[in-house]
């Protein structure tokens, strides 16, 4: 679906499915058929005061839908971002490295394993490359080749959309349980934005929190990210997702 609408302004894609990228851009018949073929689609900015009448109607197609709360940040996040990185290193026995086209196999599947196991989905392996569209994807390596931790940053909306084009999903922070307390996520997600921003020039980042998520509150807080009146509205076929939720 990805490929098939790549060129179509009304569609988003961040590397896990592909979505409206706001209610002006389609209908709930819509973003009910992206979510029968791939099992899961969603909306990514949908008013607050619309959500209730939006999952109802998901609900009455017979999918399951999940809220979460749309968070930004642009000036904010970007100085957050080099206090966090001015603030706090990976410990000497960790290596930060950028997923390219070069990036050994060992360490995507590395990478799968610990973010799997974290309730973490990650993005398709080329979205997190960067061979698909401006994206990056920062990985914690151990001396041992294991992937300890990641964050990544990707433009989720087509380019020439007129609100989001250059607006930039953030997110996919995880961290191996024995890892956890040493602030690897935050590091990580900081040196991501300062990168989205030096190599692609984004300035603008959102990411979606579920209500009452108070861990991930605080570190968007941290990260200088702030909630606002929109949500995004996922929503799964439970034919081919039970849960309804892709991701933490």
């Amino acid at each position: 679906m990805a490929d098939l609408l790549s060129d179509d302004v009304r569609y988003s894609y961040y590397g896990r499915a592909v979505g409206l990228t706001s209610p002006d851009d389609g209908d709930i018949d819509q973003i009910a058929a992206l979510a029968r073929v791939q099992g899961n689609s969603n909306c990514s900015a949908v008013p607050l005061h619309k959500v209730d009448k939006v999952k109802s109607e998901l609900e009455a197609r017979g999918l399951t839908p999940m809220h979460y709360v749309k968070w930004e940040g642009a000036d904010t996040a970007l100085k957050a971002a080099r206090q966090v990185v001015e603030a706090f290193k990976l410990p000497e026995n960790l290596r930060m490295i950028q997923l390219d086209a070069a990036t050994p196999a060992p360490y995507l599947a590395s990478l799968a394993e610990m973010a799997l196991e974290c309730g973490v989905l990650p993005l398709c392996g080329e979205q997190l490359r960067g061979l698909l569209k401006p994206a990056v994807c920062l990985i914690a390596v151990d001396q041992d080749s294991h992937v300890v931790s990641c964050a990544a940053s990707s433009t989720f909306a087509h380019s020439d959309h007129v609100i989001f084009g250059r607006q930039a999903w953030w997110g996919m922070l995880a961290t191996h349980p024995a890892r956890r307390g040493q602030r690897l996520a935050l590091i990580l997600g900081a040196h991501t934005m300062l990168a989205m921003e030096a190599q692609y020039g984004l300035q603008d980042f959102m990411t979606g929190i579920e209500p009452g998520n108070a861990p991930s509150e605080a570190v968007c807080t941290r990260m200088g990210l702030t909630p606002t009146q929109f949500a995004i509205i996922g929503c799964a076929d439970p034919r081919a997702l039970t849960s309804g939720r892709m991701t933490k």
